[in-house]
């Protein structure tokens, strides 16, 4: 019978496991050793073949296993169709309908003729885990008795790893949707500790000019503007003195001179786990008027019809131009500008240049 102290380190091995799903190895070769196992596995079925995920049976055993033996391994085809959550011992899955080429030519070579098994999951894709053994008689109540202790375990670690990548992939999503946006993006929690960031934030960070990130919290060179984003932020994350958050917006000092930055700090949340409420957040969004981009002639073509003469102009009136310059620049008459222009009108549905330069620069993400 294992000591409490020893089951409670399985245990702790096990979760160590769920969360770095590269100590599944010693998770396994911990329960192994407990149990007097020769060698233990995590698989998983895709279709009509297991996997070995993690596992400590021999390499070469291994190779065999996948490259031939696979085929007639109907130990683990019987626990396709075992219960979840309920040990299986040698006597039950090994000795039936013994296939004589895989218990003879893989089972025995390699000191895994008993064993006890456990179907974590079900359908669509199980999971199961087992401990082998090289001489039958496995099935102790003691080992079967540890076993299923451990099975609830092993079960929450596969959630909680299943989870973990789950949220690993939504945070890479999400970072590449960040990416796209061309104004620099930071998710803040309290205290002005920066969560996450998109690249043109990193490179606003970088440059050091205004705003920079010191020991993981987002900082301003100037002390006025310092005051007023971590007044902003703590309006965002926490709440003003009624506990209503709101955040706010402010302009931010650089030191080379430059336009200064438009900050706005909005209350956003992060959800974990169930709870709904989530943890509050800070998103603040960076403005740098020294990057203003302009629509491209292509973009303007396909959304609104415009021509390649249309668009060029539109452009050119975007830049600041007059009609009499782009004419100049084109060389052509005021007239046809002004022709053109007020095709572009019509199609962008605006009336003159500073509506139709707001409606056109509002397309860049």
């Amino acid at each position: 019978m294992v000591a409490v102290e020893d089951f409670s380190r399985l245990v702790s091995s096990i979760y160590e496991a769920a969360v770095t799903p590269q100590h599944w190895e010693l998770a396994i070769r911990d329960i192994q050793g407990a149990l007097g196992g020769t060698g233990g596995s995590l698989l998983r079925g895709d279709g009509a073949v297991w996997s070995f995920h993690d596992s400590t049976i021999p390499p070469a055993a291994m190779l065999s296993y996948s490259d031939y033996y696979h085929r007639s391994d109907y130990v683990l085809a019987a626990m396709r169709t075992a219960d979840v959550g309920v040990v299986q011992t040698g006597p039950k899955v090994v000795v039936p309908n013994r296939d004589p080429e895989f218990y003879a030519g893989w089972m025995r070579p390699n000191e895994l003729e008993d064993g006890l098994f456990v179907r974590l999951t079900g359908d669509p894709l199980p999971t199961c885990f087992l401990i082998a053994s090289s001489k039958p008689g496995f099935d102790t109540a003691d080992r079967v008795k540890l076993l299923s202790g451990l099975v609830g375990h092993l079960q929450q670690a596969l959630r909680t790893t299943d989870r973990l990548a789950t949220l690993a992939h939504s945070v890479i999503e999400m970072a590449g949707a960040l990416d796209v946006v061309r104004h620099g993006v930071v998710v803040v929690a309290r205290e002005s500790v920066v969560v996450n960031l998109n690249s043109a934030a990193e490179n606003i960070f970088r440059a050091d000019d205004g705003l920079c990130c010191v020991a993981g919290r987002i900082v301003a060179t100037s002390a006025h503007c310092d005051e007023q984003l971590h007044i902003a932020i703590r309006d965002a994350v926490v709440g003003d003195h009624s506990s209503v958050r709101t955040g706010g917006s402010f302009i931010c000092d650089r030191p080379s001179a430059k336009r200064p930055y438009v900050v706005h700090v909005l209350p956003s949340h992060r959800s974990d786990g169930d709870d709904a409420a989530g943890q509050p957040m800070g998103l603040l969004l960076i403005i740098d008027p020294e990057d203003a981009l302009e629509p491209g002639s292509d973009l303007l073509r396909r959304l609104y019809n415009l021509t390649e003469a249309e668009a060029e102009i539109a452009l050119h009136m975007v830049r600041g131009a007059d009609p009499m310059q782009v004419a100049d620049e084109l060389s052509v008459s005021v007239a046809t500008v002004r022709t053109h222009l007020h095709h572009v009108f019509d199609k962008t549905q605006t009336h003159r240049q500073a509506e139709l330069v707001r409606s056109l620069l509002a397309l860049c993400p």
